[in-house]
């Protein structure tokens, strides 16, 4: 396998790692860039935009990784 699908498939997998981070380890992507954690009790847990925000693009992103990989890794092998 050529080098240049390597070091794609070591791209896309750091992708999708953090936009899983990003997606469903929202605290600690929260200290990560300095912003205060969730409010604790409130009548719609989901209310805050950051929730929403780190959900979407964590999201994007973890598919994006695994498309770029899965693509590239495809084509070489085909």
């Amino acid at each position: 396998m050529p080098a240049y699908v390597l070091i794609v498939d070591v791209f896309g997998l750091i992708l999708a790692v953090i936009g899983f981070s990003m997606a469903f380890r929202q605290d600690f992507v929260r200290r990560l860039v300095g912003r205060p954690p969730r409010p604790a009790s409130s009548v719609n847990e989901n209310s805050d935009p950051l929730t929403y925000i780190l959900r979407i693009a964590g999201i994007m992103m973890m598919a994006f990784g695994i498309a770029i990989g899965g693509m590239v890794t495809m084509f070489a092998l085909a």
